[in-house]
């Protein structure tokens, strides 16, 4: 093991004991692939299941794989069908679901997980309802603390969305985020997990590779 894998294997581990004592359910996966298989393997085709929006889960494959004709009871927020209050709809019954998949916008080394939205449909999933939540993360979404991750999902994750969005906020001319009162802001709602709670309810599953935002 060369020098930067050694690294990398003491800031997951240490991020993953942190977590593991914060009562989450921990699994470490060398690969977008080996994320997607335990996806796979962790939730029943006859579960109810929403998701998050993420690029995350869109690199691991998870689009592909969970579609309404594998899981018939996916709450599908990408189908384009839907109008804008069906859409709605369907978002607040996968508040519900067995299962709720999304990404975090950072971990910390002291066992937390932040994110950020536009309106909150992914923090709620992450809060409240749900039996089981399966959050995918890569390990470059480490931080040191609270406060470092904060700041990552303010000034990298979010400006990144900005311009994948190209919603034409400043961050998307300045590179980092100036707070700003846009129409178009996307950064409404925080959310911090402190803990897992009822126990083990939450699984973080931490990618050895780089992914998302």
């Amino acid at each position: 093991m060369n020098e930067k894998n050694r690294l990398k294997y003491l800031i997951i581990s240490k991020t993953a004991q942190a977590l593991r004592k914060n009562f989450f359910t921990v699994h470490v996966a060398d690969s977008a692939k080996d994320a997607l298989d335990y996806l796979l393997k962790t939730i029943p085709v006859d579960s109810s299941i929403g998701f998050g929006g993420s690029r995350t889960l869109e690199e691991i494959g998870f689009f592909d794989e969970f579609t309404k004709q594998k899981y018939p009871n996916l709450f599908d927020r990408n189908d384009k069908t839907l109008s804008a209050e069906q859409k709605r709809l369907l978002q607040l019954s996968a508040l519900g679901a067995d299962y709720f998949v999304s990404s975090c916008n950072a971990v910390t080394k002291t066992g937390e997980l932040t994110f950020i939205d536009m309106w909150g449909n992914r923090c709620g999933g992450m809060t409240y309802g749900p039996k089981t939540r399966i959050v995918v993360t890569s390990w470059t979404k480490i931080t040191d603390d609270l406060i470092t991750a904060l700041d990552r999902q303010k000034n990298t994750a979010s400006v990144l969305n900005n311009i994948r969005f190209d919603t034409k906020n400043p961050c998307t001319i300045t590179g980092e985020c100036s707070d700003c009162s846009s129409e178009n802001r996307i950064c409404g709602v925080t959310t911090v997990l402190h803990r897992s709670f009822p126990k083990e309810s939450v699984h973080v599953v931490i990618v050895k590779e780089e992914l998302g935002f």
